[in-house]
């Protein structure tokens, strides 16, 4: 086989087509519509799954999940706030919370159109709608994932093996969760439109890392690091900074994941074959 066949010769393009970019400059841009457009969009989740299934059973579902959450920097307050001001929004305010809830939509368009050969058109719009497709199938993601998290909780013991086995399960969960977002992300926010074979390598291979990184800064939180310190002993201070790096993180991953994406259809969706399209190197001028 080629040097540039194989998944060697695949991380070497994904190496030579991030040249040139700044990507965690890029990850700090969409980071910082992430944090304008984060928790709105997590309290829409919970609205629309409270339509759907009602407030109380929706608060049941949250209640275990956050049962499940270190109490670390405040993870578990946070989430109590979220559930219970999610089921108890107003109309009004859900139809207020669509407006900064679809920037991060906007944040991730204009990144891939920095990372794209053919940068699109009217980016505000096409990132707009695309959040608003997000925001449409929450409630049933949010469901799903609060689901299996009681079902886990209900079904798994103390032991180690359990709670190893638990981990396992709630990075499925997590991975199969995420990766249907990713492959909508990178085909409707992004003007190259890749095809169908490599965009399920693509998202479902960065899904894994992300739910991998999630499950990560759960383990952080429940470390019990003093963060405090750093930030003249505010609790909230450092409990902000350690959920917008994480947030970094996680841009960086689904940033790399879009280029990795672009260069496996150069490759005709197929990860072990050679090249059969030119894969960008440098940034648009």
């Amino acid at each position: 086989m080629s040097t540039s066949g194989g998944v060697r010769g695949l991380v070497r393009e994904v190496a030579r087509a991030t040249r040139g970019h700044d990507l965690a400059l890029y990850a700090a841009g969409v980071t910082f519509y992430a944090a304008i457009g984060v928790v709105p969009l997590l309290l829409l989740a919970l609205f629309l799954a409270g339509q759907v299934a009602g407030e109380q059973s929706v608060r049941s579902l949250a209640d275990t999940l956050t049962g499940l959450l270190p109490d670390e920097l405040g993870a578990r307050d946070a989430a109590r706030f979220l559930a219970d001001a999610g089921t108890a929004m107003s109309p009004w305010a859900a139809l207020a919370a669509l407006v900064p809830a679809s920037l991060w939509g906007e944040g991730l368009v204009r990144a891939f159109d920095r990372l794209s050969e053919s940068p699109g058109r009217r980016r505000s719009l096409r990132g707009r709608i695309g959040s608003l497709v997000v925001v449409a199938a929450s409630p049933v993601l949010l469901l799903a994932g609060l689901s299996a998290a009681r079902g886990l909780t209900s079904a798994l013991g103390n032991g180690v093996g359990a709670r190893l086995l638990g981990v396992y399960l709630a990075f499925v969960v997590g991975w199969l969760s995420l990766s249907p977002v990713l492959a909508f992300a990178y085909r409707a926010l992004s003007p190259e439109r890749p095809g169908t074979r490599a965009l399920l390598w693509g998202a479902f291979g960065t899904g894994s890392f992300l739910s991998g990184t999630c499950l990560g800064f759960v383990l952080f939180l429940s470390l019990g690091i003093d963060l405090g310190g750093a930030y003249g002993g505010s609790l909230g201070l450092a409990t902000a900074a350690a959920a917008i790096g994480w947030l970094f993180v996680l841009h960086v991953v689904v940033l790399v994941g879009y280029v990795t994406t672009l260069c496996l259809q150069a490759r005709g969706g197929r990860p072990r074959a050679e090249p059969v399209e030119p894969v960008r190197v440098d940034p648009a001028a």
